[in-house]
């Protein structure tokens, strides 16, 4: 599992719509998006193979990791200024 950390809201959006055709049509991964304005079921978290979040949303999601299966799933992690 891989996280994206974009700076904005804004650039997450941007990402999402980007990377679902690269990587989503592409590949056939599943991408997500994590921020204030959608906060999808853990169903969902538990099966992206990328998420893409900002900083105050990974923040909060991350307090409780040992709790948070797809948290401890994740081993990439890129933040983008």
């Amino acid at each position: 599992k891989a996280v994206y950390i974009a700076s904005l809201k804004a650039l997450a959006r941007e990402r999402v719509k980007d990377w679902r055709k690269r990587f989503g049509e592409g590949l056939g991964l599943c991408v997500l998006e994590l921020t204030g304005d959608v906060t999808p079921d853990m169903a969902a978290l538990r099966r992206a193979d990328i998420i893409i979040t900002t900083p105050e949303k990974w923040d909060g999601v991350t307090r409780s990791w040992q709790k948070r299966e797809y948290v401890r799933a994740v081993r990439v992690v890129i933040i983008d200024e």
